[in-house]
């Protein structure tokens, strides 16, 4: 076996396949495309096996707001990025006992960039992907319902997405139209989502405002653009074939059927259709 901790990473999650590898921060150009006016960081709470609800998975995610657009992303790839430019190499942030854990979520969300639509990154062994939506994705219905979430009041909204029926809570007192991963259009910030099934919950655990001039910053990575349709296709082709390329990647026997099961049990994605 050719790198223990590539394997531990291998059999943990496909999208994190390249681990902390794919975190470029210090290698890679970052264009700055807004000023951060507001920080929300909610806690995702997701069921990988459609079939097991008893296995549950938790991921801090992190939304940058700026005055034009925003930034949805996993919290521990943000600090992965962050960590690896401040160490000044791999193998210093690699050393760190204090490094961020590997995100189980290497996307990253950008809404109204360009003006009028949602552009996401992606990435499935061994490329980045890009792919783009227009922003009038969601259809919501405002329901006559409240409730109180973090102190702030809130309202019910409801709306089909992706193969899923999600309820959404939004605060009017927080007039900024937004909210975790794509959700957004609503005359409040979105404090928390979730599907009917709750295999996916976003519930926002704090919201600041920066204390010093931030940028939302766009990774200018060398891409394939394409479209969500084919993207889904391209990591549905990496899970149908993953013995092949755990083989290609060196791995024994025992870790390619270990992969395989894994992904077997890694069935139940956000998105459901490309429609």
């Amino acid at each position: 076996m050719k790198n223990c901790g590539l394997v531990t990473i291998f059999l943990l999650s496909f999208f994190s396949l390249s681990g902390q590898s794919n975190l470029e921060g210090r290698f890679v150009s970052r264009k700055e495309i807004d000023q951060i006016t507001l920080v929300c960081t909610y806690r995702l709470i997701f069921q990988p096996d459609s079939l097991n609800p008893y296995e549950l998975r938790e991921e801090p995610m992190l939304l940058q707001i700026g005055n034009q657009t925003s930034l949805f992303q996993s919290e521990n790839y943000f600090l992965g990025q962050e960590g690896i430019r401040k160490a000044g190499s791999l193998n210093n942030f690699w050393n760190d006992p204090h490094r961020p854990p590997s995100p189980r979520f290497l996307y990253q969300i950008l809404k109204n960039y360009p003006y009028g639509k949602i552009t996401t990154v992606d990435y499935v062994l061994p490329d980045n992907f890009k792919y783009q939506e227009d922003m009038q994705i969601l259809k919501w219905e405002i329901i006559d319902e409240s409730s109180i979430i973090k102190e702030y009041p809130v309202q019910k909204a409801t709306a089909n997405y992706a193969g899923r029926s999600w309820i959404a809570w939004f605060s009017p007192d927080i007039p900024i139209s937004d909210g975790p991963y794509k959700f957004h259009g609503l005359p409040g910030l979105i404090l928390k989502v979730h599907d009917t099934q709750n295999h996916y919950v976003f519930e926002l655990i704090s919201l600041e405002e920066p204390d010093a001039e931030q940028f939302i910053k766009f990774p200018e990575k060398k891409y394939i653009e394409t479209t969500k349709k084919n993207f889904f296709q391209a990591r549905e082709a990496f899970r149908s074939d993953i013995i092949n390329r755990a083989a290609e990647a060196g791995f024994d026997n025992y870790s390619q059927q270990g992969a395989a099961d894994n992904m077997r049990r890694r069935n139940n994605p956000i998105e459901l259709t490309a429609d």
